[in-house]
């Protein structure tokens, strides 16, 4: 299934983790919603997964006792979820990798919550990284996951 894009405005940054979560629910015949914010995204095998695109937040992943991580480095609009370059982790591989590639970013302004986000590595009105960290994080991802999507999706969502 393809994402569905347009449902999202154009300026809704968070449009390729809600397609994707949605595409993959309806993939997997489940509910075709996006979780709440602070609620596990995805529950697929007894496994409770928090679902992660591009240089999303990590406030809730720090805090939260889910065991698995999705990660999908870069939206590709134009493929179905179960071909995405996408990643399985465990939570805290997941975090650590982040942090070891200098990926984690604190936000801080006054009258406002700190925020910890990934480190934005993709420009996507130029659809191009924004430097060497792309490569290394793919590098990281390939190295340090349990397995890609593609794997998962074709095991089923099992593993």
């Amino acid at each position: 299934m393809l994402y569905s894009f347009n449902e999202y405005k154009t300026t809704d940054c968070g449009k390729w983790g809600k397609a994707g979560e949605r595409a993959e629910k309806v993939h997997f015949k489940q509910t075709d919603k996006v979780s709440a914010q602070g609620h596990i995204d995805t529950r697929r095998d007894r496994k409770c997964f928090e679902n992660k695109t591009g240089a999303g937040e990590l406030d809730f992943l720090y805090k939260s006792t889910v065991k698995y991580v999705k990660y999908i480095p870069v939206v590709d609009e134009n493929k179905p979820i179960e071909k995405q370059e996408g990643f399985i982790f465990e939570r805290t591989v997941f975090l650590e990798m982040l942090e070891s590639l200098g990926l984690v970013r604190i936000k801080e302004s006054e009258g406002r919550p700190r925020k910890i986000t990934i480190q934005t590595f993709w420009n996507h009105s130029k659809n191009k990284p924004h430097g060497k960290k792309y490569f290394a994080l793919l590098d990281a991802c390939y190295s340090l996951c349990i397995m890609t999507y593609e794997e998962y999706f074709e095991l089923g969502g099992k593993f």
